[in-house]
């Protein structure tokens, strides 16, 4: 008889250790347990849409539910009309409050991502965690050198800072990713973009979301508002723009090609005009990138039902166990959980959703 350590023993209790871990990690890598510390937020009003598109919200609810159940983060959709911010002329400043309400309902949640009501999640299969971890992160940031651009008030700003420390303005092969705070996109037209970005718990984040609704600048006539805001805080402070990670903005935040600009060449009416190839290419959606931005669509007449419509028939197809998944957690009411002494529950403008289409 074999001895209680015997190698037959011991080579069997190793293959049985080995076969519950492995079974173990596919239950986790399904159920996306490894990014359970991300929250995905969306916030509109009680009219939110674009255009005339019929069950607009639902489809949206839908395509960032859906992901988030897939890869197991936490998925909050607020009314805007529930964090009003003093003094702001328009709803843009109220996700500055509901960025502080999430850290505050989900109190285990390390990253917050922001996407605005006029986006969609194109390929619902990469997951988040995996862009934001610490061996693939440095190689999505913008080389370094480049400057930071975008326009407050009347001055359009293109800064370079060659003493920068950290982000996409220090050699990669020596960035501390760890020390990232905020993720986000600049444009070749208009600069920084905050259509979509990606926020770390942590006193600086509590620090910036402070200033950033401080009343100078909500009662400056800015044309991009919070965005601006961010922008200013970012050139004039190095304690802000040392904590922002700048990445490509195809990683997070692509826009869509526009109607009068399909052709391989750039010349032409558009809102490319006047840019090159490579840098119309770096904006511009392709397959397999994460999210589109239909940003300023609703500025442009007659386009944003098409365009979306576009989008929409284009995207990796969510599966159907988390279509089902995400109706069941909001059924649930999984999604709507206490922040202080208000239900948040209150706040979520999901309404009944219908997932046709």
């Amino acid at each position: 008889m074999p001895s209680p350590l015997s190698p037959p023993r011991i080579l069997f209790a190793v293959l049985t250790l080995i076969t519950i871990f492995a079974l173990w990690s596919t239950k986790r890598s399904s159920s996306g347990a490894a990014g359970s510390d991300i929250v995905v937020i969306l916030a509109s009003n009680d009219g939110g849409s674009i255009g005339k598109l019929p069950d607009f919200k639902e489809k949206v609810f839908r395509n960032r539910a859906s992901y988030a159940h897939r890869h197991g983060y936490d998925f909050l959709w607020a009314n805007i009309s529930a964090f009003p911010v003093a003094g702001a002329p328009t709803p843009h400043w109220s996700k500055i409050p509901i960025l502080r309400a999430a850290f505050a309902a989900y109190p285990s949640a390390t990253w917050l991502w922001w996407l605005d009501l006029d986006a969609l999640i194109m390929t619902p299969s990469v997951p988040l965690h995996e862009l934001l971890a610490p061996t693939t992160l440095p190689s999505l940031l913008l080389p370094a050198g480049t400057p930071i651009r975008g326009i407050v008030g009347p001055t359009e700003y293109n800064v370079s800072f060659p003493t920068r420390r950290i982000s996409g303005w220090e050699d990669t092969r020596t960035l501390d990713a760890s020390a990232l705070q905020m993720l986000v996109t600049q444009d070749e037209m208009f600069g920084v973009n905050t259509g979509s970005f990606v926020l770390r718990r942590g006193s600086w984040a509590a620090w910036v979301l402070e200033m950033w609704t401080d009343g100078t600048f909500v009662g400056e006539d800015w044309v991009f508002k919070e965005q601006d805001a961010l922008l200013h805080l970012m050139l004039q402070h190095a304690v802000v723009r040392d904590a922002v990670g700048v990445v490509r903005q195809r990683v997070l935040n692509a826009y869509p090609t526009d109607r009068e600009e399909r052709e391989p060449g750039i010349e032409g009416p558009g809102w490319l005009r006047g840019k090159t190839e490579a840098e119309a290419r770096g904006m511009m959606w392709r397959t397999g990138d994460l999210a589109v931005h239909l940003a300023g669509c609703g500025t442009i007449e007659g386009s944003c039902d098409e365009l979306w419509a576009e989008k929409w028939a284009q995207r990796e197809v969510e599966r159907e166990v988390d279509v089902r998944g995400a109706e069941e957690r909001r059924e649930r009411g999984e999604w709507g959980i206490e922040v202080g002494t208000e239900a948040l529950g209150t706040l979520i403008g999901w309404g009944r959703p219908r997932w046709g289409g």
